[in-house]
């Protein structure tokens, strides 16, 4: 519920962009259209009722409103025609219930497709892309004695990059039946590792009623029966495979509790996580208090956990959160004691007081930990230069400012006196004071094509603009765009600053914030300079898929 909230709030800020008051008409002849097959990347045969739908990648270029989104539906033989597009730039998306949704020209699920450039007039013909069916892992959950346990969610997780580093997120989760059996199904290809989490009652239905009670409880297990996440054993499921038979014994291990209350307004849920991994199991972290405020959570394995209630009251959130350490021993007297969100007001300010139009603007705060909470960190839209954050809670927040008019770049963000461009806000240490944002014209802006080895051009390379090291662990300073068809690509609205450019083949969303990844492959980006209305064209050289994989085996 929390983290749905949160990326609610998220897609809310990144949609609050208001039509200009005049748009201009498109001409018929200048419309585009796009034709092309969707087919079974297994079999090769069309793929009928699959939906196609063109997302607008900015403005298009005929007008100044609101950027069009087009959709239709495969026929009989997997054929789909749309017309009377707006000319501008798309991507294209297939989806269809047995397969994973994919983006025309991704080299695999989950990878960015080529971005379409359309021309006013421009007819794209004969587009082909393949879809892969789902994957399924089945099996059983048992306990000790290998009888069934019943009613117990499994989790089907796998590795991917969060803020630039790699942590296990969930892709689906089922129920077990009377049985102990499971099926896991819309699996993209991929590895994964199964997680049964005690996190539920049902796990209660387990433990043997007439013995005396044991030191030891059921906790979190990682197939093929271990407690230990580095020892799980992963599963790899292919375009369309069947894995069966997978059994998981669930692992006992001594636990304790920790015992608390809540105060303040409302009724309220208690969040347990581990202080480590935020963003893991959060969907199995809620526990309810009673009616005054008292909580309990049982099966707590020893470590640091982040503990935090929030609560909704009047159309106000209230929200605590504190750290926990278990040792040794089970804990008493947590007190969370709720504290209403602050309101916070600011402004934009337009450097040489140019006549710009802001009322487009989003100002939205993201958490730097990326914990899920309820409150989202607080978003506004721009209204005659002015916005309003509300329900902020007491963290710490990397400030945004998303759909900027085109040629602006943000120079200055400040808290009071306070320069928090870079640093941020940190409401944990400081209260809130009213937010200056200061926009410059003459953003930096670079247009380039991306060649393979043989100097051709190359479509839906991943071109990624990373800044000076200094600033590498703030994932909005870095720039991404697609090659289009033609290998060419656009980055506007640039800082000014020390960067370098790669081209990448196929990488992973996120993978290029981790140091890790980046380092064995930083000789291959090219360095380049952007200045104030600098306007910088380039050529640059694709570095092909295992290049990063292959270096950092090589060691370099």
């Amino acid at each position: 519920m929390k983290l749905a909230v949160s990326l609610l709030l998220f897609s809310q800020a990144l949609l609050c962009q208001q039509p200009d008051a005049a748009t201009a008409q498109t001409k018929p002849e200048d419309l585009c259209a796009v034709e092309g097959q969707v087919l079974s990347l297994a079999t090769g045969a069309p793929i009928p009722r699959a939906e196609i739908t063109m997302w607008a990648t900015g403005r298009p270029s005929g007008g100044a409103g609101m950027p069009n989104n087009y959709t239709t539906v495969t026929d009989a033989g997997g054929n789909f025609t749309i017309k009377d597009v707006e000319p501008g730039k798309y991507t294209l998306t297939a989806q269809r219930t047995g397969y994973v949704t994919t983006q025309y020209g991704a080299r695999g699920p989950g990878r960015s497709g080529i971005t379409l450039t359309l021309d006013p007039g421009k007819r794209v013909k004969d587009l082909v892309w393949r879809l892969t069916p789902h994957g399924v892992i089945s099996g059983r959950v048992v306990d000790e004695n290998d009888d069934p346990a019943i009613s117990i969610q499994v989790q089907a997780t796998h590795y991917s990059y969060q803020m630039g580093k790699k942590e296990l997120t969930s892709a689906g989760g089922a129920t077990t039946n009377d049985l102990g059996e499971f099926r896991l199904y819309g699996l993209a290809p991929g590895r994964y590792y199964l997680t049964v989490s005690p996190a539920d009652e049902n796990f209660e239905a387990l433990e043997d009623k007439s013995a005396a009670p044991a030191a030891e409880h059921y906790v979190t297990t990682y197939y093929p029966g271990t407690k230990d996440p580095a020892a799980a054993a992963p599963l790899e499921v292919g375009p369309g495979a069947q894995v069966r038979g997978i059994n998981i014994a669930v692992a006992r291990a001594r636990t304790y509790y920790v015992r608390g209350r809540v105060v303040g307004q409302g009724d309220a849920y208690v969040d347990f996580l581990p202080r480590d991994q935020l963003r893991t199991n959060w969907w199995l972290s809620q526990h309810p208090t009673d009616q005054k405020g008292n909580f309990e959570i049982r099966d707590v394995m020893p470590g640091e956990y982040i503990a935090s209630a929030d609560s909704w009251e009047d159309q106000r959130i209230y929200s605590a959160s504190m750290q926990v350490t278990v040792s040794d021993s089970n804990v008493e007297n947590v007190v969370l004691a709720l504290a209403p969100g602050a309101e916070i007001s600011g402004r934009i300010v337009v450097e040489g007081n140019a006549a710009v139009n802001l009322d487009g603007v989003t100002i939205y705060l993201s958490p730097r930990d990326q914990r899920p909470r309820f409150y989202g960190g607080g978003s506004g839209g721009v209204h005659d230069g002015a916005f309003t954050l509300t329900n902020v809670g007491a963290e710490a927040y990397t400030v945004n400012v998303m759909q900027l008019p085109d040629g602006f770049w943000v120079r200055s963000i400040r808290m009071g006196d306070e320069e928090v461009k870079h640093t941020g806000i940190d409401l944990t240490r400081s209260p809130a004071a009213p937010i200056t944002i200061t926009i410059a014209p003459n953003a930096g802006q670079i247009d380039g094509a991306v060649v393979n080895d043989k100097q051709q051009p190359a479509p839906g390379a991943t071109v990624v603009l990373v800044p000076e090291p200094e600033l590498r662990d703030r994932i909005e300073a870095f720039g991404r765009s697609v090659s289009d068809q033609n290998g060419r690509f656009s980055l506007k609205n640039l800082s000014p600053g020390e960067y370098k450019l790669f081209a990448w083949e196929d990488v992973e969303y996120g993978a290029y914030v981790d140091p890790d990844f980046l380092g064995p492959v930083e000789n291959r980006g090219q360095s380049i300079s952007i200045h104030e209305g600098s306007h910088e064209s380039v050529q640059l050289d694709l570095i092909p898929a295992d290049a990063g994989a292959k270096a950092q085996r090589e060691g370099r």
